[in-house]
């Protein structure tokens, strides 16, 4: 097993010691070992959607719009959830 030494600001520090004080993990290393396994996790998931929107991209076929149009389209729409 590596180690590692990391710094951390005073109220985060106080936060790590209080998530392990109120018994939910053996030590400060669990806690932020725990955080990054949740971490790859969220990257995993990330990776593979963005796999399936390419896979689902590359199935769509060549499209006849312009680049202009789709960028058109796509800042309109966005302006729109704004």
């Amino acid at each position: 097993m590596a180690k590692m030494t990391i710094s951390l600001p005073d109220d985060l520090a106080g936060y790590v010691a209080r998530r392990v004080a109120s018994g939910g993990y053996s030590s400060a290393g669990a806690y932020l070992a725990e955080l990054v396994l949740k971490d790859q996790n969220h990257r995993k998931l990330d990776d593979e959607e963005v796999r399936e929107i390419l896979r689902l991209a590359e199935e769509s076929g060549i499209s006849d719009r312009r680049i202009a149009d789709i960028l058109m389209e796509t800042k309109a729409k966005l302006r729109d959830h704004l």
